[in-house]
């Protein structure tokens, strides 16, 4: 380090009242209200961050100095107009009040000593904004200095914004007692086994193994044995940090009232190089071209468990878990497509097996499904054990939400408002119910109608569909976050389980509903009816499509017969009527003929899917434009500025890119878990339940997945704001919504094969009911079996947790007696 990079930190660490003061106020108009002594600290600042020789890098195309040094979490503190967005003489009628909701915390009680010393302006009624912020910032600065954490701070460089780089010494005594104080668990060296004798199958002296991969015990952090446990880690350093900051304060309150407008973890440069080169590049390509090997890794099927260190040391267990989920559904996938082509190909291009082929391929299917879940699941209990995730629940999710209101937990209020969300979630989906049979009626109208006045549903009917379901989808993306906030969940945690599961149930209905309506409710619920049966098909296929021939309009109309039936129940008396469904052309009506339902329903499906995967793909590439135009309106407005005399720093850094990017939660561009997880689900939902209609429908979801998944890594690694890294014992709630798919897909790939395709739709009712009940409890029964054949839980994760419970009763001191 030189030294003008020493006295460039020398310089930041001014007192705490000049740091305060320089982020409530602003450069131009307001100087007269901050000390000369500030000012002169602040130039010298800048001119030392000039000509001091701190590394730039081109990033998105833009040259960025490096200042993460010393940055584990920052804070982004908004400064008072005019270059700021802080309206500094706004009035706080009731500033104890909104300082007590930061400060108070009900899990620590030392922090209500914290109001009684630095508040005492807040006593005597109504402030300014900008003084209630000054006050609430200079505390804040003060209790991170007691807590032996490190702040530094610097202006944004259009002079709008005051950041503040918090951290600590990853290997001092602060964080070692902070970990002891939060029971933050860690695992213990290798070294630390050599006390442990050999006994019964265990080897003793060394760790248990699986693979070549040690399987560590973890245990609650504690100073006296500090030394038998690894490292702390920079993802440790962010969770302890994060533990100690919300012990002190909300900072979701903090960003609420305005006193700071983003705080995120911050993502080391040399760690998204890391990422960039391991994650998201080809390596034998790399050494060619370093923007060949980044395209070439989209051709290369995603591993389950390759570069999980590196993604769960950057992201935490949560996310790391998501992407081992994706790349595991990915890999299982291809043999599913390439298995879907194969049927696919014996339908069209042997006729003889065409009718057995959607029975072979839906117990496949069936199969596939359950043994995908319970082979994750397996890998998921092995993966929580090495990761010390067992049980596990992240510290930070057991604060209060600010949203929580404590005064109506057990009350019938409550009650009455958890009611009300479910009755909303009913009436919603029964709109939409009524918006598609609205969308097939038209359909219909017009398709029988054979006119070419008013053909716009005829003509886009599938397009039309497609799009309800999409905007549905989106609406409903928008209402759930306030249904879920209606039920007052006490925790973050309680809170996005509800979100899911409102969020899982409804969009996936929505998904599925006209695909449900198209196979099993259009036959009953549709039908055309006319005096006669040629005038009921003239209806349904138009004049113009019946053939000339009359021996095939009478083999036609003969066919058309078994789809047909009287019905006495019409305002004008006996008429013959045509079910909703019908063999879909009159020049090759016969037995086994297609029926339209199954040329809607396969088109329907496969428009869908396309409208799926590019939809998804365009809202990975949107964050990525959005950033930079972000970035290119701030230095736009910083030059500006320099043209004015009014800029202080002309070059943009590294942490004032990261502030930009958008964070990492629900509706958010920077995407969410939920969001993440819910687009896999929606498309895993249309493979299981209606993949037999079309069997390639499974190859297209693994080439959607494996441009999706490289999309969804970049835009981790690049686009979205470093998440605080969460622990996770698993995928959670998910792991039920999947496995509730796939006991729905057990009885909608029945439904398909008894009522809907062809032989068996020709059967009479009694005997499709017995082939329904026969098959489905067959599949069910599959199921059991290789639920029973692969356990949740391998035997050897639960010899390892016996052997690590053995070792850390030896590392426990008892007290002599």
């Amino acid at each position: 380090m030189t030294s003008a990079q020493g006295r460039l930190r020398s310089l930041v660490h001014v007192s705490v009242d000049n740091v305060v003061d320089a982020a409530n106020q602003c450069a131009d108009g307001m100087r007269h209200e901050v000390p000369e002594r500030v000012w002169r600290d602040i130039k010298n600042v800048e001119e030392l961050a000039l000509a001091s020789d701190v590394a730039t890098v081109h990033f998105l195309g833009q040259e960025l100095s490096i200042d993460d040094e010393d940055a584990t979490i920052a804070l982004v503190f908004p400064r008072g107009q005019p270059c700021g967005p802080v309206d500094t003489t706004a009035v706080v009628v009731d500033p104890h009040g909104e300082a007590r909701k930061i400060f108070w915390r009900q899990h620590n009680l030392a922090s209500q000593d914290t109001m009684n010393e630095g508040f005492e302006s807040f006593l005597h009624g109504p402030v300014t904004r900008g003084h209630y912020q000054k006050v609430v910032r200079a505390k804040l600065i003060t209790l991170l200095g007691k807590s032996g954490c490190k702040v530094i701070t610097f202006p944004s460089i259009d002079d709008d914004e005051m950041f503040a780089k918090v951290s600590m010494d990853r290997s001092g005594e602060v964080i070692k007692h902070l970990a002891q104080r939060f029971s933050y668990p860690m695992p213990f060296r290798e070294e630390a086994y050599t006390r442990v004798k050999p006994h019964g199958v265990y080897q003793g002296h060394t760790p248990m193994y699986r693979g070549r991969k040690a399987v560590p015990a973890y245990g609650p952090y504690d100073v006296e044995i500090g030394n038998s446990m690894q490292d702390f880690r920079t993802v440790d350093e962010i969770r302890i940090l994060e533990m100690q900051l919300q012990s002190l304060v909300s900072l979701e309150e903090m960003q609420r009232q305005g006193v700071i407008s983003k705080y995120f973890a911050v993502a080391q440069h040399k760690d998204i190089v890391q990422l960039h080169s391991e994650w998201l590049q080809q390596r034998t390509v790399r050494r060619f071209s370093s923007s060949a090997a980044t395209f070439a890794m989209v051709c290369e099927i995603p591993q389950y468990g390759t570069k999980t260190g590196i993604v769960r040391n950057f992201f935490g267990e949560e996310i790391c878990f998501f992407f081992r989920w994706f790349a595991f559904y990915t890999r299982m996938l291809g043999p599913l497509g390439f298995c879907g082509l194969i049927c696919w190909l014996l339908a069209e291009y042997r006729p003889s097996v065409r009718q057995s082929v959607p029975i072979g391929f839906s117990a496949i299917m069936v199969v596939w499904a359950t043994v995908f879940n319970q082979l994750f699941r397996n890998r998921m209990a092995q993966a929580a054990q090495e990761w010390g995730m067992k049980d596990y629940e992240a510290a930070s999710q057991s604060f209060d939400r600010a949203d929580y209101i404590s005064e109506l937990e057990g009350t019938w209020a409550q009650w009455r408002r958890r009611v009300c969300s479910q009755l909303i979630i009913a009436l919603f989906c029964c709109t939409f119910v009524g918006v598609i049979s609205v969308i097939e009626q038209r359909k219909k109208d017009e398709t029988e109608a054979d006119g070419d006045d008013g053909t716009f549903f005829r003509d886009h009917g599938t397009l039309i569909v497609v799009s309800a379901i999409k905007v549905t989808s989106i609406a409903w993306g928008y209402v759930a976050p306030v249904l879920a906030n209606m039920q007052n969940h006490r925790t973050q945690a309680r809170y996005d389980d509800a979100l899911t599961a409102m969020l899982a149930v409804v969009k996936i209905f929505v998904t599925l509903w006209n695909f449900v309506y198209v196979a099993f409710i259009k036959y009953w619920t549709s039908p055309t009816c006319a005096t006669t049966l040629e005038a009921a098909s003239l209806r349904v296929w138009g004049e113009r499509h019946l053939p000339a021939n009359l021996t095939v309009r009478a083999e036609a109309m003969n066919e058309m017969r078994k789809y047909s039936y009287v019905s006495n129940h019409t305002r004008l008396g006996e008429m013959v009527c045509i079910h909703g469904c019908f063999p879909a052309s009159s020049e090759y009506a016969h037995e086994g003929t297609t029926l339209n339902c199954y040329l809607m329903l396969k088109k329907e499906l496969i428009m869908f899917f396309i409208v799926h995967v590019a939809y998804t793909i365009v809202f990975l590439v949107i964050p990525l434009l959005k950033v930079k135009l972000e970035v290119l309106l701030e230095l736009r407005k910083a030059e500006q500025m320099k043209q004015t005399g009014r800029l202080r720093l002309t070059q943009y850094s590294w942490l004032q890119f990261q502030a930009k990017c958008p964070a990492y939660e629900y509706l958010s561009w920077g995407g969410s878990r939920v969001e993440d997880f819910l687009e896999c689900a929606i498309g895993y939902a249309l493979i299981t339940c209606f993949g037999i209609v079309f069997p390639p429908l499974a190859f297209l979801g693994f080439l959607g997945n494996l441009i999706e998944f490289r999309l969804l890594a970049y835009r981790m690694t690049h686009v979205t704001c470093r998440p605080f890294p969460r622990g996770a014992s698993g995928i959670g709630v998910w792991m039920f919504v999947f496995d509730a798919i796939s006991s729905t897909a057990v009885v909608v790939n029945v439904l398909l094969i008894s009522f809907f395709l062809y032989p068996l739709r020709s059967c009479p009712m009694h005997h499709r009911l017995f082939i329904f009940i026969v098959l489905e409890h067959a599949l069910l029964g599959v199921r059991s079996i290789i639920d029973v054949a692969i356990p949740d839980e391998p035997l050897d994760v639960r010899r390892i947790d016996d052997f690590n419970a053995h070792f850390r009763k030896t590392m426990v001191k008892y007290p002599p007696l």
